[in-house]
């Protein structure tokens, strides 16, 4: 018996998302972006900002993806692996 793995899955980085394609994937593109080989769509997540506790001015908190964007690529994801599997070797 083959085991299988899904097709498509999500890959989730500082300050994105994607859900990908492993049969596309290519080792020679480690970052993600909109336009990575396999990408088949693809969220940027937004730069949150806070208050500088000693100045007030605004200073970067980190990226956050919205929960709409994860919920969207779980949802695409998963409608896209419903009768696709890819044997793993």
């Amino acid at each position: 018996m083959t085991a299988t793995i899904a097709r498509y899955y999500i890959d989730e980085r500082t300050g994105c998302i994607a859900v990908r394609d492993h049969t596309k994937d290519s080792e020679m593109e480690p970052g993600l972006h909109a336009n990575t080989t396999g990408v088949i769509r693809y969220w940027h997540g937004e730069l949150r900002t806070e208050k500088c506790a000693k100045c007030g001015h605004a200073i970067s908190a980190g990226w956050r993806i919205s929960d709409d964007a994860k919920r969207a690529a779980e949802e695409l994801c998963d409608e896209l692996n419903a009768s696709n599997k890819v044997p793993v070797t």
